[in-house]
Parts: structure tokens; C-alpha cells; sequence
């Protein structure tokens, strides 16, 4: 989990609130889960780590890169000790059972994608269908991979797409493997939940 809870523009209200939940949806998983979270030069990250969830996580403060850079999540995946890699958002969470949903699917995979679940002031929580061949389609909500380094060093909010490009090129080996439990807690201009 890559953080930088500073201000930016678009950025998701009350990230000091949400980090936690999204720390306590990893850490309530039906399956152990590795958490490591990379601070982008944010030390509010370092401090509400430390004050909740001390000896609970790996955790690195690195020094902050432009948004959107590939460095946190790289640096999360070099110190990662698990060999599938899964990501979270500050503003995101999982339901229960995400992550054992995933690993059933990596005996014959190199990565896998998956819809996820947004948010409707009129109908509450939808599956939403992924597609890693469309720009906006997919991103970090709707990925797991074997342990490589697929970010690009410097990025725009389309960065997510870049990577699922590195994936494709790095192995043709994956697999849609439907629904997943990851839940999207903001989509800028569209809600904050």
C-alpha cells in the first residue's frame, strides 16, 4: 500500500480515517496477508502506522516522488517476502475473503484480474466488469501478480494502465477470474465513501 495522505487535487476526504479501514480489511483477511506499506515521503502515514498498528505490517518511509510514480509500489514489491502481490488503496478496503479468492488461481498463473466494487448513491454496492484491454478499464483495484516490478518510474493517473501493459509483456500466462472483494471508496468527481 503505497500512501501519501498530504492535500492534492481530487484526492479522497478523510484518507486519516480510510487508511485505517483499508489497513483493517488487509489485516481481517480469511488468510494470512503480508501488509507493507510504502510512506511517499508522508510522515502522518509513519505516525498513524505506528500509533494503531505497530509490529502488524512492514512499513518504509521513502523520499516523496511526483504523484503518481512508480517508486512506492516498486519498493513495496522488492519488500514484499510473498510471492503474489496485491493492492491496496488508502481509500479502498476488502471484503474478508479477497485475497483467498485470488491465490486459488496462481498454481497455473502468472497474474490474474478481476471486476471490483463501486459505489452508487441510488443502489449502493455494484460489481463493476474490468477490462485490462481498455484504458480506464482496470487498474490496481483489479490486479495480482506474481512478485515482479511493473510500475513505470514516472506516471500520470493512467499509470495503472502502463503497468497492465508491463504485465502483458512480461507474461501472457494470466487469467479473468471474475469477481473479486475489493471495493473502490472513491472515484474522483463521482463519490467519496
Amino acid at each position: 500500500m503505497a500512501s501519501y495522505l498530504a492535500d492534492y487535487s481530487r484526492a479522497a476526504k478523510n484518507r486519516e480515517q480510510k487508511i485505517r479501514r483499508a489497513v483493517d480489511s488487509v489485516l481481517s483477511q480469511t488468510i494470512p496477508a503480508e501488509l507493507v506499506v510504502i510512506s511517499d515521503g508522508c510522515q502522518k502515514t509513519v505516525d498513524i502506522m505506528n500509533k494503531h498498528y505497530e509490529g502488524q505490517f512492514s512499513g518504509y518511509l521513502i523520499n516523496h516522488r511526483t504523484l503518481w510514480a512508480g517508486a512506492p509500489r516498486n519498493t513495496g514489491i522488492d519488500k514484499a517476502k510473498g510471492e503474489i502481490i496485491c493492492y491496496m488503496d488508502v481509500d479502498d478496503y476488502m471484503d474478508k475473503n479477497h485475497c483467498e479468492k485470488i491465490l486459488t488461481f496462481f498454481d497455473s498463473n502468472d497474474w490474474v484480474w478481476f471486476d471490483d466494487w463501486v459505489y452508487s448513491n441510488n443502489s449502493g454496492w455494484r460489481q463493476r466488469k474490468c477490462d485490462v484491454n481498455k484504458r480506464g478499464m482496470c487498474g490496481t483495484s483489479n490486479l495480482a501478480h506474481k512478485k515482479v516490478n511493473i510500475w513505470p518510474d514516472k506516471g500520470s493517473y493512467n499509470h495503472d494502465y502502463v503497468a497492465i501493459q508491463n504485465l502483458k509483456n512480461w507474461s501472457t500466462n494470466f487469467k479473468y477470474i471474475g469477481g473479486g472483494g475489493y471495493r473502490i471508496g472513491h472515484i474522483p468527481g463521482r463519490y467519496d465513501v
